[in-house]
């Protein structure tokens, strides 16, 4: 018997068709990127604020803890502003100068050792701060050019037109660094507190009278000696309820030459402050703590100022104990200036903001 055999035909199949986006799908896909990223980097920068700011309170701890120690050895606080020479041309140093051993820069440390009669216009041999050379002086330049990490607030953003990051840039653009017009000098965020704005009518005393002269306790008025610094015994409403430093950040130098002021740099005696507006009477509208854009002229260049930062809502200070805080903008202003007063017999502290 024969048996039939069928051969199978082929069934024709349709191409393959490659598997992708559409173009309505790949927009989507790039909007939902975007809005994720939108989401993502206000997070990321709030994140590095958070860390800089950290950064900051550390920088501020570490001053406040050389100039305890230096304190305690002397039993006083170093003066805002000092001539270790008095004479003509020589610019007063500043507090931040004098405890440089004390956190860990003992390379550009002070010393009393003899410069030579042309100190003027030769580098020293080392870069220690030679307190009988000009504090504008070449010899002293490979010391006020160094940088100190510790003087400057990692959020710092809007600065003077004189300074360009760490330093103070070339200034009358000759193409030299020259240091009688404050030029190469390194900077500093931190200034002294020389005590609350005198003689102002917006700024009380408990009793309603206004503030004397140096009512702080490092003070913006130059002296011949460091047993001129305030004593700790005069700190009388309290370590813990006396500001010592704060943020001031920013700053360069205004004018040239001798007229010049080196307020930005960490060596100038100019960077301490009176904390307030030097206006007389001041405007309740520019506020003792972070002014606007169009108030900058009230941090760049005045002995009395109001305390400023990059920081969003406030700025870093530090005690006579110590002890570092942040404090904000809404501060009120007779707690401000009675943390400023070393003396005054406000009942504030730092809790009290």
């Amino acid at each position: 018997m024969t048996t039939l055999r069928f051969k199978p035909t082929a069934r024709l199949l349709p191409p393959a068709t490659k598997a992708g986006f559409t173009l309505v799908e790949l927009l989507v896909v790039i909007a939902i990127i975007a809005v994720l990223l939108g989401l993502l980097l206000p997070a990321v920068q709030a994140a590095r604020e958070a860390a800089r700011r950290t950064s900051c309170q550390n920088n501020v701890r570490q001053i406040a803890l050389g100039m305890t120690v230096f304190a305690d050895a002397r039993k006083r606080l170093p003066p805002g502003q000092m001539q270790s020479v008095v004479a003509a041309g020589y610019k007063s140093i500043a507090w931040c100068v004098f405890f440089l051993d004390f956190i860990e820069q003992k390379e550009i440390a002070t010393t009393d050792a003899q410069v030579p009669g042309n100190a003027d216009a030769v580098p020293a041999p080392d870069a220690r701060f030679y307190l009988k050379a000009k504090l504008t002086s070449k010899y002293n330049q490979k010391a006020t050019a160094t940088v100190v990490p510790i003087y400057l607030c990692p959020s710092t953003s809007r600065t003077h037109s004189s300074r360009q990051g760490s330093r103070i840039i070339d200034i009358n653009g000759n193409g030299v660094m020259e240091p009688t017009s404050f030029e190469g000098f390194a900077c500093i965020d931190y200034a002294g507190n020389g005590g609350p704005v005198a003689n102002n009518p917006r700024y009380r005393t408990p009793s309603g009278g206004q503030y004397p002269a140096n009512a702080g306790v490092i003070l913006p008025t130059s002296v011949k000696s460091m047993n001129e610094g305030v004593k700790l015994q005069a700190i009388t409403d309290g370590m813990s309820k006396t500001m010592m430093l704060c943020e001031v950040t920013g700053r360069g130098v205004n004018g040239t030459g001798s007229s010049a002021n080196g307020r930005g740099t960490w060596a100038a005696a100019t960077n301490c402050i009176y904390v307030g507006n030097g206006a007389n009477p001041s405007p309740p509208s520019i506020p003792m703590i972070n002014p606007g854009n169009t108030a900058t002229d009230v941090w760049q260049d005045y002995a009395s100022t109001p305390l400023f930062s990059d920081h969003r809502g406030g700025v870093q200070v530090a005690m006579c104990d110590g002890s570092v805080h942040f404090v904000t903008e809404n501060i009120n202003e007779s707690i401000l200036t009675g943390l400023a007063s070393r003396e005054g017999g406000e009942a504030v502290s730092i809790s009290s903001r």
